[in-house]
């Protein structure tokens, strides 16, 4: 059975920029003990990409995208199909989208338009977080409960991320529940304030209920849980951080 712990890419992109570089990562990450991976932020072909993770027996469990694969979906159909995956999620919504009402309404109408063509096509596709979602639209409700509303659960899933949504006022676990049995995977990145400013850190080395957060998931029905961590903590290396997340997770019980 596979591990509920996969770790995203976009964590070390700044040392996925070569095949070879791509290589000693996952390398260096299959030694941590992570298994499985998010593919973002690296802008290597899909085949070389394949490959590699072949090479290491390391699993791709998604992807994260810019909005343009959600415009042209078939592009998107065609890297999972190399890639070996059904599912990938809209990384952030454009600025443009989410200065305004008019803009939101624009981008819910392509976004349902694309979801629709990668559904039909077998893709589950999901939508991650980030704190400028929590901000209450003309109706009362937030722009993510608009998004989640307007578009249908068969073709838009979650992806929420615990550490943006706590910056952006809320509670975990309170969301987590509220999209139970949409959200097949989920990202895991602590929340501190450092030298004053609300700062990424460590899974479990900040202060999140991940008790609360993990009960949750369970309750969800949530598969993979996917440490992201924008920026190292204060001195520390990138990948002293994707250690310190994959043991503190253990150590929590995940499997």
């Amino acid at each position: 059975m596979d591990s509920k712990i996969a770790l995203t890419l976009f964590n070390l992109r700044d040392y996925c920029k070569t095949e070879e570089d791509l290589a000693a990562t996952l390398n260096k990450i299959y030694k941590i003990g992570y298994r499985q991976v998010q593919v973002s932020g690296v802008s290597l072909d899909p085949a070389v990409i394949r490959k590699q993770l072949d090479d290491h027996g390391i699993k791709c469990i998604g992807t994260h995208e810019g909005f343009i694969s959600v415009q042209e979906p078939n592009r998107l159909i065609d890297k999972l199909g190399i890639l070996g995956c059904d599912f990938a999620a809209l990384g952030m919504m454009p600025k443009e989208y989410h200065n305004s009402e008019e803009g939101f309404e624009e981008f819910v109408k392509i976004m349902d338009a694309g979801c629709k063509t990668l559904a039909d096509n077998g893709i589950k596709f999901a939508y991650h977080n980030h704190h400028f979602e929590f901000a209450k639209m003309a109706n009362k409700k937030t722009l993510l409960e608009n998004l989640y509303e307007r578009i249908d659960s068969s073709r838009l899933l979650v992806e929420l991320d615990v550490h943006w949504i706590t910056r952006g006022g809320g509670s975990p676990a309170t969301w987590i529940r509220k999209y139970a049995d949409r959200m097949p995977v989920i990202h895991f990145k602590d929340f501190v304030h450092y030298e004053g400013n609300p700062t990424f850190c460590e899974v479990g080395e900040g202060n999140l209920d991940w008790q609360e957060i993990l009960k949750a998931c369970d309750e969800a029905g949530v598969k993979i849980y996917v440490v992201e961590q924008d920026l190292p903590f204060g001195e520390r290396d990138i990948f002293e951080s994707m250690k310190i997340s994959f043991d503190n997770m253990i150590k929590m019980g995940i499997k």
